[in-house]
C-alpha cells in the first residue's frame, strides 16, 4: 500500500511539473504578437510557489529555453549574453516564488495585503528581468557608460508598458487564483 501510495505521489508531481510547463509555454506563445503583455513571468514565479525550488526553476529555466530558443520573432541564440540573462531572470523569478511559500500562505487570508504583495513582486521581478535584458548587449558589446546609459533611456517606453502590464497581471489575476489553487488543490499546501 505504502508503495503504490508512494508511486501516485511520484506521478502527481510529474504531471504538475508537466501541465504547468505546458501552460508556460502556451501562454508564452498565445501571447507573443501582442508587445509587452506575457503572462510567463507569472507562471514562472507561480510554479517556484507551487512546485518549491527545484522543480520550479526546472520547470521555468526549460520553458525559457524552449521560448527563447524557438521564438517565431528571433531566437535569443543568436546573441548569448541575452539569452543568459533572459535565463537568470527566469530563474529568480522561480526563485522568488518559491521563497514567498511561506507568507503567501499568511496572505491568503488578506486580501488587500495579497494584492498589494502580488503587485510589487510583478513589478520589482519586472524591472530586474528588464533591467537584466537590456543591459545584456551593451555591457556584452563594450559600450561606454554613456552608450549604456542611453540604451537604458531608449528602452523606457518598452520597460513603463512591461512594468505596467505585469503589475496589472499580477494584481488582478494572482490572487484569486491563489485562493482558488488553495481551495481545490491541497496538495500544494497552500493553507488558509
Amino acid at each position: 500500500m505504502l508503495t503504490t501510495s508512494r508511486t501516485l505521489e511520484d506521478n502527481s508531481r510529474i504531471a504538475d511539473t508537466g501541465i504547468l510547463l505546458a501552460l508556460f509555454l502556451a501562454l508564452g506563445y498565445l501571447f507573443i504578437y501582442i508587445p509587452n503583455v506575457e503572462f510567463i513571468t507569472l507562471i514562472a514565479w507561480l510554479v517556484g510557489l507551487l512546485l518549491g525550488a527545484g522543480r520550479g526553476l526546472f520547470v521555468a529555466l526549460i520553458g525559457e529555453t524552449i521560448f527563447s530558443v524557438m521564438n517565431p520573432l528571433g531566437s535569443s541564440l543568436v546573441f548569448l549574453p541575452l539569452f543568459a540573462a533572459q535565463l537568470c531572470g527566469f530563474a529568480l523569478i522561480a526563485l522568488s516564488g518559491a521563497a514567498a511559500r511561506f507568507l503567501i500562505s499568511k496572505l491568503l487570508n488578506h486580501k488587500f495585503l495579497l494584492i498589494i504583495y502580488a503587485a510589487l513582486n510583478g513589478l520589482l521581478l519586472t524591472f530586474i528581468y528588464d533591467l537584466l535584458t537590456t543591459l545584456a548587449f551593451p555591457l556584452a558589446s563594450g559600450f561606454s557608460t554613456e552608450q549604456t546609459i542611453a540604451t537604458l533611456l531608449a528602452g523606457i517606453p518598452f520597460v513603463s508598458t512591461h512594468l505596467v502590464v505585469n503589475t496589472a497581471t499580477f494584481a488582478l489575476i494572482l490572487p484569486p487564483l491563489l485562493l482558488q489553487i488553495a481551495r481545490f488543490f491541497p496538495r500544494f499546501g497552500l493553507q488558509k
